[in-house]
């Protein structure tokens, strides 16, 4: 559904898209066992916060999810040409991991406020706001597993 016109999806793209996108693909380069400084995370970050403007048609609801999943394993595949079937285990494991840790919060988050889910996600701040837990806990998954990783020696 089309929110409030352009400055909503602005606000949008800078305050949760983007940075859930840098998330995710920090996370999936850890899964993948690859470091996290390089270049090619924020491409695919940019290229995955511009696929994020789906949440703005009129789909059904958690389609956007199906989408953005398969849109950041293509350009994941795309730039580290990884084995596809790798990508996408890591990639399930991102938006499951986002999405447990989304319905752990939401609810007792949207009691402590005393927002509705649709005040809470019709507003584009407030809508970021919300998201700042799972993107928290997905970045802390990330740099614990790119950690294992160094300790390992396998980056």
């Amino acid at each position: 559904m089309v929110k409030e016109g352009f400055p909503y999806v602005i606000y949008a793209l800078l305050l949760q898209d983007f940075p859930e996108s840098v998330v995710l693909t920090l996370a999936m380069f850890s899964i993948l066992g690859l470091k996290l400084r390089d270049r090619r995370v924020i491409y695919i970050s940019l290229l995955q916060a511009l696929t994020n403007l789906v949440r703005v048609l009129p789909i059904a609801f958690g389609m956007h999810s199906v989408l953005l999943l398969f849109s950041l394993v293509l350009y994941t595949r795309f730039f580290t040409q990884q084995p596809l079937s790798r990508i996408f285990l890591a990639g399930l494991v991102c938006f499951t991991i986002l999405a447990t840790s989304e319905l752990i919060y939401t609810k007792p988050l949207l009691n402590w406020t005393g927002l509705s889910y649709t005040q809470a996600f019709a507003n584009p701040f407030l809508r970021a706001a919300f998201a700042l837990p799972g993107e928290i806990t997905l970045l802390a998954v990330a740099l614990g597993k790119n950690y294992y990783n160094q300790r390992k020696g396998l980056v």
